[in-house]
């Protein structure tokens, strides 16, 4: 039986129908496949020659080699890290466009500036861990106390008597220790300085009593004798010099602090490339080669699911900005 003229018409609209989705999926398909396209950038918020710009450096050509595709290392320092955050969070959400954080600094700028020009979690999408590194709480030779519990017996017999010194205002190396002083109940004076290595000076020279430092970059001056390390921030001991103890073993086992390094993006990327992304990353880290690189700069290696890295940031603003609000830290 031939065809109504509505018929045909209806078949021929079908099939039209029929030939765009077909088009629109392998448009995608190919898509997917082509990512990435072109080279990436990933974004350091602060100079080169420290921790983060350092990690950055070793995982950058191993993530090239993965992507196939160049990953060019883009340092943007200025105001606590904030401006190269500033700058990726408003970076083209295809994937291309990564920064590389510590989730402690990088959650806390929420509650120490004023006006912040972006949403520390709401405005990006995890893409995976890469390394946690521990800080270390170490004192003068001259403080009569060789572990930590001792100093903070020292410090609750005289309150506002010792003091520490940080790299400055809303630092981990401030933070930190203001946790500690509201997980232990004690009065220690913060001593701001502009950095961490004048702190350190100070310390080694008596000026000061107490300074949460790198763990890596205290190791020699440990060694030296020229500070005492008293307690590791970490739940456990770290695997890097195993002879600290850590503060949860002093008996105050709600005390963890590790800086947590990871990969973020613009929070509209498109879920297949943040997918893609965590695959690269987690294959990079997990090599012997960039894990060893991991280690010798004082860090441990570390992977995750980006959905993992997504629920770090929420607890680590969650409990940085508690700190802030509780230590009376104002934001600038």
């Amino acid at each position: 039986m031939p065809l109504s003229p509505k018929r045909r018409q209806v078949l021929r609209i079908a099939g039209t129908a029929l030939m765009g989705f077909a088009a629109l999926a392998a448009g995608q398909a190919h898509a997917q496949a082509a990512f990435p396209s072109k080279p990436l950038t990933l974004i350091v918020p602060y100079p080169p020659g420290g921790g983060t710009d350092a990690l950055a450096r070793v995982i950058g050509p191993k993530l090239s080699e993965a992507l196939g595709q160049p990953v060019v290392i883009d340092n943007r320092p200025g105001a606590g890290g904030s401006l190269g955050t500033a700058l990726a969070a408003k970076a083209p959400a295809d994937g291309h466009h990564l920064l590389i954080l510590n989730t402690l600094p990088h959650t806390s700028a929420a509650g120490l500036y004023a006006k912040l020009p972006y949403d520390p979690v709401k405005d990006f999408a995890g893409v995976g861990s890469l390394a946690t590194t521990p800080y270390v709480f170490v004192s003068n030779p001259g403080v009569p106390a060789r572990t930590i519990d001792e100093f903070v017996a020292l410090a609750k017999a005289s309150p506002g008597k010792y003091q520490y010194g940080s790299a400055g205002m809303g630092s981990a190396t401030h933070l930190v220790p203001e946790l500690f002083k509201l997980v232990t109940k004690t009065d220690i004076k913060h001593v701001p300085y502009r950095g961490g290595g004048p702190a350190i000076v100070d310390l080694i020279g008596g000026h000061i009593d107490l300074v949460s430092d790198n763990l890596f970059s205290s190791i020699p001056n440990i060694k030296a004798g020229k500070i005492r390390a008293l307690a590791v921030t970490s739940k456990k001991r770290s695997v890097i010099f195993p002879e600290i103890p850590s503060v949860a073993e002093a008996g105050y086992g709600d005390f963890e602090v590790v800086g947590q390094f990871g990969l973020v993006v613009p929070a509209a990327t498109p879920r297949a490339a943040v997918e893609r992304l965590n695959a690269a990353l987690t294959k990079v880290v997990r090599s012997p080669d960039v894990s060893q690189q991991i280690l010798a700069q004082g860090g441990e290696p570390v992977t995750s699911t980006p959905e993992e890295f997504d629920a770090l940031m929420r607890n680590e603003s969650a409990k940085w900005l508690r700190v802030i609000r509780e230590a009376r830290i104002k934001p600038e």
